[in-house]
């Protein structure tokens, strides 16, 4: 029942939103456009209560003015001969009957010359004095205080028949005149009015002691820059009204000028009064709205009650069938609208599905007990009948798969006794083949073994070789620097057998000289004697010198010959060497040849017995897969056996035709 209440909530809760909305929002606009209207209203016709109040007091100035002016106006005032007491009496006679406190005539000056009454005894520091002497016409004076009471003074010139100035007539109104026209403008309960001048100083008030005490407008009402605004545009002559703010309260204020004085009169009147009519009617309509809110919710509510009990039973069937409940009744609504149509049409879907199911749960167990030689019977509708095609569709392929599993069993029992003994022929050729390159495997190791052997005799070979050619090199190097060092010899032998030669000229020069030397010794005579004596010494020294020059010389052509002679056998000697050190070379290419070659074999060998172990590896792979796939294909033919059994437990259809099964799986 949780969604019943929910769906009944939604009703009401959507409902009643929607018309507290709709009446929220005609009651803000019956309020806004009440107030609006109030305004304008109000604003329009203050404006000419306004100007009639101001009418009001011009009119009745205007008829105090006519009297002072028609008092003035008597010829007896200007007459040479009318003395003063007349001229009292007159005054006197002009008064009675007319509410004057006072009506006087001054001089030119603004003394006082006679009057009925308290007259002023001095006007020439007021300001009615001054206008009447300087506009020479009717002039109106601001209320004064004279004695305690509120009076209004009115004046005009007095002239002669020459329009000479003789007299100033100023007659004392009593306050009432002024107090009566503002008390008389009665707007809602607080409504007042007050007249002010072009100080702002109040003339008129319904409070007579503000006039009194001659309070201004800018201080006794507080407002704001508005309200000064609205004050500043009174006091320029001009008509108008605004809505202001006055004393904390929203007003409405209207203004207007009071022609023949310089004053301005004004209307204020609190909002609240001219809104109250409008609040109660407003306060009426929310209790109306509310009233009809409440009666909505109550009709809502009962509507809705019986669209959810009657969704509430088709729901609670749905869930049952959700839960898979076929069987349990559907109760139809007699509501004659749509639930009632919802509701019998569930009725007629479950049964519909409840005989679908019924179809199709027969077939299954069929198909489930190995029966595939069934059709779907009975009338299906709508999709349903989508699904009675695919589970025919389903039987067909069935039927052609099973008709073909149990062709492909046969066909694949056969196939695996087959593959089983080739894979037992395989095993027995894998075991065989494994022992031939097991020995192969042995064979090739000893040939590597042998082959090493070699191999570390032909690098010792090698390494002597080396040392051999290393010593030859040296033995021929050797043998050229010594031969080199007998041909320096023998270059030697030749110069010193040169020098020896010229030794032995040298001395045989000496021998020649000496002889030259002696002859003229003896020439000389006693003279010559120690000289003969030197001279034969020399000679006998050169002739040593030749002999030993001599004897220095065939000593060196025997050295020589020596010399030579071994030089002869070193070039010989060195020429074996160089025959020995080629040999030697030859040898050593030889070795080195041959320990290439050895090398060479020693590579293949090793790679022919890595390629030997790879093939002993595969062979027992072999043998490991052979013995497998025999395990496997004896396994197969198990599998084919049972495959074959299980087809043969379904009891199929006649065997179709080729297109006829194609057209199933489709």
């Amino acid at each position: 029942m949780r969604e019943t209440s929910s769906i009944r909530k939604k009703i009401v809760v959507n409902t009643v939103s929607m018309v507290m909305i709709l009446s929220i929002v005609f009651l803000c606009i019956l309020f806004l456009t009440s107030r609006i209207m109030t305004n304008l209203i109000l604003l329009d016709v203050m404006q000419p209560l306004v100007r009639t109040a101001s009418q009001a007091v011009e009119a009745n100035l205007h008829v105090l003015s006519d009297r002072v002016f028609m008092i003035s106006d008597n010829r007896v005032f200007t007459e040479a001969g009318t003395t003063k007491a007349e001229k009292q009496a007159l005054l006197e006679n002009a008064a009675s009957g007319i509410e004057f406190i006072s009506l006087s005539l001054y001089t030119p000056d603004g003394k006082l010359y006679t009057s009925y009454g308290d007259g002023t005894p001095d006007i020439s520091q007021r300001e009615i004095y001054q206008y009447m002497k300087e506009t020479g016409g009717l002039v109106v004076d601001d209320t004064s205080v004279n004695g305690g009471n509120l009076q209004v003074a009115i004046g005009t010139p007095v002239t002669d028949a020459d329009g000479a100035v003789t007299y100033y007539s100023v007659g004392n109104y009593k306050y009432d005149v002024l107090n009566d026209v503002v008390s008389n403008i009665n707007i809602g309960y607080t409504g007042r009015a007050f007249m002010f001048n072009q100080d702002g100083v109040l003339m008129a008030h319904s409070d007579a002691e503000k006039v009194r005490s001659q309070e201004n407008v800018y201080t006794t009402y507080s407002g704001g820059d508005k309200l000064q605004s609205l004050f500043d545009r009174a006091l320029t002559g001009e008509i108008g009204a605004s809505r202001v703010r006055i004393d904390g309260k929203d007003s409405y204020m209207t203004f207007a000028p009071v022609r023949g004085t310089n004053w301005s009169i004004a209307i204020a009147v609190p909002q609240s009064e001219f809104m109250g009519a409008g609040n109660g009617a407003l306060q009426i309509t929310l209790l109306i709205t509310v009233a009809m809110l409440l009666i909505l919710v109550l009709r809502i509510r009962g509507f809705s009650g019986r669209i959810a009990r009657a969704l509430g039973n088709v729901t609670d069937r749905i869930q049952l069938l959700s839960q898979g409940d076929l069987t349990s009744s559907t109760d139809v609504v007699k509501t004659n609208d749509e639930v009632e149509t919802l509701s019998l049409a569930l009725r007629e879907t479950i049964g519909d599905i409840n005989g679908y199911l019924s179809e199709l749960r027969d077939a299954l167990t069929q198909i489930s007990n190995g029966n595939l030689d069934i059709q779907i019977q009975g009338k299906f509708q709508g999709d349903f009948v989508v699904m009675k095609e695919s589970l025919d569709k389903i039987i067909s392929f069935l039927n052609n798969a099973m008709h073909e599993l149990q062709v492909a069993s046969e066909q694949l029992l056969l196939a695996s006794r087959g593959v089983s003994d080739s894979a037992q022929t395989v095993n027995s050729s894998s075991e065989t083949q494994a022992h031939s390159v097991m020995r192969l495997k042995a064979e090739s190791e000893t040939i590597l073994q042998n082959v090493n052997a070699v191999n570390d005799h032909a690098q010792q070979a090698e390494a002597l070789m080396n040392k051999v050619k290393v010593q030859l090199d040296s033995g021929d190097q050797q043998m050229k620097q010594m031969l080199q060092s007998m041909d320096q010899i023998n270059q030697n032998a030749h110069e010193i057998g040169k020098i020896s030669k010229l030794m032995e000229d040298i001395a045989f020069q000496t021998n020649i000289l000496a002889l030259n030397a002696s002859v003229e010794a003896a020439r000389a005579g006693a003279a010559g004697k120690g000289f003969s004596v030197v001279a034969q010494e020399v000679r006998n020294l050169a002739e040593k010198s030749s002999e030993s020059a001599q004897k220095a010389t065939q000593m060196l052509e025997h050295s020589q010959e020596q010399v030579v002679e071994g030089y002869t056998y070193a070039q010989q000697t060195a020429k074996t060497m160089a025959d020995i050190a080629d040999i030697s070379r030859d040898v050593s290419q030889i070795m080195d040849g041959l320990v290439d070659f050895v090398q060479e074999q020693k590579t293949a060998l090793d790679g022919m017995a890595e390629d030997i172990g790879a093939i002993s590896d595969i062979g027992e792979h072999n043998l490991s897969a052979s013995e497998q796939a025999a395990a496997a294909s004896h396994e197969m033919m198990q599998q084919a056996q049972a495959l074959q059994d299980i087809a043969g437990r379904f009891n199929l259809r006649q065997t179709q035709s080729a297109e006829q099964m194609e057209e199933s799986i489709c």
